[in-house]
């Protein structure tokens, strides 16, 4: 009977002692659910978060890529855009060749010849008796001169102009020309000069009846008178085209190169008289 007893108060407090635990755990049981939903969100907002930085990152590299990009497409463009046209490497051999080809296979030296025989230049130089060096010398001093009065110091302001100081008045004017007004003034005198002192050689070797255009100072002469009227045509056209103002320079240099060797070829002509 009291084991009777005993079993049935076990079981009865076994029956209330049970939803309690069952409650106890289920407690647990939420909240670490809610803990784990807590965290998987926090780490869900980490992770959009982290996303969201590393995607701003890749857009700010990719405008900074972008921007990186069109600068040097923009450089390369201003670049090419400022290039000298080739004309300083065209101009020169063309000039050369075109002057060659014209004194060896056109009747240029009979048609000198005549014009000049015909006004009487030639006898009238003979009748005034001069030293032989006159004759031999007074041309090439007359475009040593011109050449360095007018070529050299009107090249020296085309240089300074380009430098930007072309607004300042030049060394030697006479009218408060500035140094851009003198140095065209100065180098179409010189090209009309150079032309009209290449008929005044051609003179002085009729004088002498020496045979016209057997040394090759007669072809870069004419070469020269080309790339002066180059040269002036290049300085009308960049007033509207500033990008040619560089290949006028650049072409300018080796226009005054090509002169200097004429002289040393017109000093070999003359000693050779």
């Amino acid at each position: 009977m009291i084991k009777v007893t005993a079993s049935i108060l076990i079981a009865s407090t076994l029956a209330f002692a049970n939803p309690a635990m069952l409650a106890s755990r289920t407690g647990r049981s939420g909240l670490s659910s809610a803990r784990a939903t807590v965290t998987s969100q926090r780490f869900a907002g980490r992770s959009r978060q982290a996303l969201s930085d590393r995607s701003s990152s890749l857009t700010r590299r990719g405008e900074s890529i972008s921007k990186s990009s069109s600068s040097r497409l923009i450089a390369k463009a201003q670049e090419t855009q400022n290039q000298s046209p080739p004309i300083p490497l065209i101009a020169p051999p063309i000039a050369l060749a075109a002057a060659y080809a014209i004194i060896k296979a056109s009747p240029l030296d009979q048609a000198l010849t005549g014009f000049i025989e015909g006004n009487g230049y030639p006898q009238m130089f003979r009748d005034l008796n001069f030293p032989g060096f006159f004759y031999n010398w007074f041309h090439a001093a007359n475009m040593a001169i011109v050449a360095g009065a007018m070529g050299g110091y009107g090249a020296w302001l085309g240089f300074e102009t380009k430098a930007g100081r072309g607004n300042e008045e030049a060394w030697g004017s006479l009218n408060g020309a500035t140094k851009r007004e003198l140095h065209a003034q100065l180098m179409a005198g010189a090209g009309l000069i150079f032309a009209a002192g290449g008929l005044g050689g051609v003179t002085f070797m009729l004088t002498l009846q020496k045979p016209l255009f057997e040394s090759p100072h007669a072809v870069t002469g004419l070469a020269e008178l080309m790339l002066f009227a180059t040269q002036a045509s290049l300085a009308l056209a960049m007033k509207k085209n500033p990008e040619l103002r560089e290949a006028h320079a650049n072409l300018g240099k080796i226009t005054m190169g090509i002169l200097a060797f004429h002289a040393a070829l017109g000093v070999k002509l003359g000693l050779g008289l």
